[in-house]
């Protein structure tokens, strides 16, 4: 099965979607499956620019308009995560997961759904210790604050992932690294790309705390990331936890001791114009190298009472080297990775972003299957989870990957995938609804062990039981659509394997560019979360639909 991963969109799909056919049309090979790691933009118009956390100056509408009114068509089965830049307002009517676009799922806050014999996890948004414990209070339209709040990742979410079963065949996704995993790479290499992360890889702050409780947890096959806009590969052993000091040195200091050294007192890059600062409001130490060319298009900035912290990972492992790292994904570092943005196209802002290196043959040869299921793994060595993170858009960026990845479920190659839910995971939600706070304080949740427990017998209904599969909506006579209670009784009982199609459907809710109505404080009850929760017999908390005098 041939997987296209891509870095930060930054609404440039149009130019994805060029790649992959400039890809399929000199490999002559057809992309299965496209995973896309945030920053993915979803403007169905103007107006969610208001929900976009950009500086107006630099407010792109990007190309995914075109495909949320039906003017273009995804041509190949895609799987969205989100960002630190999101039109929040729009996934956040799917935060259980839906369709963006015709053939253009989002996986939700959190999310887990099968496809072609693996199973794909993610986990939207980023990290901020000032905001993980919080409910998903916010609510359109956004201040300056909740504009940026929304897209921290919640402890909420991250408890419902821990309780997925680590299985084969797994593909996780986030936007944000988990922390520590620059210590199981070329280290070196990444330094001297982006020295200004120094400091953050000496201290092991650098990424997420709950994505490598995530990682250790989940121990997929693979693990895909952004957000910090450069191309990194890395090999985390599973089973070796040796503590080391802080200062990452500890262990194998192969790869994060010999970066020490290399890197020494350089100098940020000059040339460098991100524009993404990658939500970074943690106060910067004092001997970090600064980019004085650095134009940072999101401070995050938050409430005065927000007291941001500092996040230290506990422990690292460095199982393997550098250049085991290397090999295993076989990575072509030799692109230059940080060429001025001030040199682009003058299109790119609104997506074109010039000649793709898929353009040239030859250029993107597929990664040669990454060892497929680890199959080194076993009594005489832990099993393994290969990490690979994408830079964003732009001339010159290593943005794109194919992979070709061997599918446990033989299919048939002239039919499209078919996207399908995950058991574990409907049983997840449904355990953990009562405990989805909509307000600053999250409710306590039960003990791990527990939920567990709950978890289990609720699968074992949904497997006897099966689930209750509403009628596709409808539009009524006044416009509005739903899963109105006459539809609920016409509902079909399912057991086995349910097609996210046979649930879900496309709906738009907002119009969209050049469409009339619609506001910046507008929002919507999108059907698919409404047939979403009529599957699983819960109440909509996202966006019910406003109640109606009797």
């Amino acid at each position: 099965m041939i997987v296209t991963v891509q870095g930060c969109s930054h609404g440039s799909l149009s130019v994805i979607y060029d790649s992959i056919a400039a890809y399929e049309s000199h490999q002559s090979k057809k992309v299965d499956l496209l995973l896309l790691c945030g920053d993915f933009q979803a403007l169905r118009s103007a107006h969610d620019f208001a929900s976009l956390a950009v500086p107006p100056k630099y407010h792109s509408l990007g190309t995914f308009h075109e495909y949320y009114s039906g003017k273009r068509k995804a041509p190949v089965l895609t799987l969205v995560i989100g960002g630190n830049h999101e039109a929040s307002n729009y996934m956040w009517e799917l935060y259980h997961g839906g369709w963006l676009a015709e053939n253009i799922y989002y996986l939700g806050a959190a999310g887990c759904v099968r496809v072609g014999g693996m199973r794909i996890v993610g986990a939207s948004g980023i990290y901020k210790d000032h905001d993980y414990t919080k409910g998903h209070y916010e609510t359109v339209p956004y201040t300056s604050s909740t504009m940026r709040s929304i897209y921290h990742i919640r402890n909420y979410d991250v408890a419902k992932l821990m309780q997925l079963s680590p299985e084969p065949n797994t593909i996780f996704l986030s936007h944000d690294w988990p922390i520590t995993i620059p210590n199981y790479g070329d280290t070196a290499s990444l330094l001297r790309r982006k020295p200004f992360f120094k400091s953050e890889v000496q201290s092991n702050t650098l990424g997420s705390p709950p994505l490598l409780q995530l990682l250790k947890h989940n121990q997929p096959e693979y693990w895909f990331s952004a957000h910090l806009h450069v191309k990194f590969a890395a090999v985390f052993e599973h089973g070796q936890g040796a503590a080391v000091a802080a200062s990452g040195t500890g262990g194998d200091s192969g790869a994060v001791g010999s970066a020490q050294a290399e890197i020494g007192e350089a100098a940020a890059n000059p040339d460098e114009i991100m524009i993404d600062s990658d939500d970074d409001d943690d106060p910067a130490p004092a001997e970090a190298a600064a980019n004085p060319d650095e134009i940072a298009i999101d401070d995050d900035e938050e409430d005065a009472e927000d007291e941001p912290h500092i996040h230290q990972a506990t422990e690292v492992s460095n199982g393997v080297t550098a250049k085991e790292a290397e090999a295993a994904l076989e990575v072509d570092e030799s692109a230059d990775l940080v060429e001025a943005a001030r040199q682009a196209d003058p299109g790119a802002a609104q997506g074109v972003i010039g000649r793709s290196t898929a353009e040239v043959p030859g250029t993107l040869a597929v990664e040669p299957s990454l060892d497929g299921p680890d199959a080194e793994a076993g009594p005489s060595r832990p099993r393994r989870t290969k990490f690979l993170a994408l830079d964003k858009c732009g001339p010159g960026k290593d943005f794109i990957q194919f992979l070709d990845i061997p599918s446990s479920t033989p299919s048939d190659p002239s039919e499209p995938l078919e996207l399908t839910y995950d058991p574990q995971w409907l049983a997840i939600t449904r355990v953990f609804h009562p405990y989805l706070s909509l307000e600053v304080r999250q409710k306590a949740l039960p003990l791990p062990d527990h939920m567990a427990e709950l978890v289990k017998a609720e699968l074992e209904r949904i497997e006897r039981e099966g689930v209750s599969v509403p009628p596709i909506p409808s539009a009524t006579q006044e416009g509005e659509v739903g899963v109105s209670a006459e539809s609920q009784a016409g509902a079909s009982i399912r057991k086995g394997s349910i097609a996210v199609a046979a649930v879900q459907q496309f709906w738009p809710t907002a119009p969209a560019q050049g469409e009339p109505g619609g506001s910046e404080s507008a929002w919507y009850t999108n059907p698919q979360t409404e047939a979403f929760c009529a599957m699983l017999g819960i109440p909509n908390k996202i966006n019910p639909a406003p109640a109606t005098a009797s």
